[in-house]
């Protein structure tokens, strides 16, 4: 299902944060513009230039790779109903949100626990 018109949204498969974030994605995402994969998948592996393990990655329709805040904020700007906290959260330097992102990631499986295997493999808009 990988095409040009999608953005591929890279995640930790069996952190629980970003599983639940992702399905909240999914929902607003009506355009059916973004795919899903893990950080530890073939696709990933073919599609990184290196690995990332602490972080989300979006990789754009146009081949732009975007970490921790920038991809969070890209993702947000393509969405309708979420547009503003990405213009919200543009105002706020890059390092002080990479700051927090990288506070959360270190903590992530602390905070909200994790999955023995990625719940997303068995959605329709997962890439292997």
């Amino acid at each position: 299902m990988n095409s040009p018109q999608h953005h591929v949204v890279f995640i930790d498969g069996i952190c629980v944060l970003c599983n639940r974030l992702s399905r909240l994605l999914i929902r607003l995402d009506p355009k059916k513009q973004f795919l899903f994969s893990t950080l530890d998948s073939p696709y990933a592996k073919k599609t990184l230039s290196q690995p990332m393990e602490d972080s989300i990655v979006v990789f754009s329709q146009k081949g732009m790779i975007y970490t921790k805040s920038k991809a969070i904020l890209f993702i947000t700007r393509q969405l309708p109903y979420v547009k503003w906290i990405g213009i919200l959260f543009h105002i706020i330097p890059t390092f002080i949100l990479d700051h927090l992102y990288d506070r959360i990631a270190t903590n992530r499986y602390r905070w909200f626990g994790k999955h023995d295997a990625c719940p997303l493999q068995t959605h329709d808009r997962f890439v292997r």
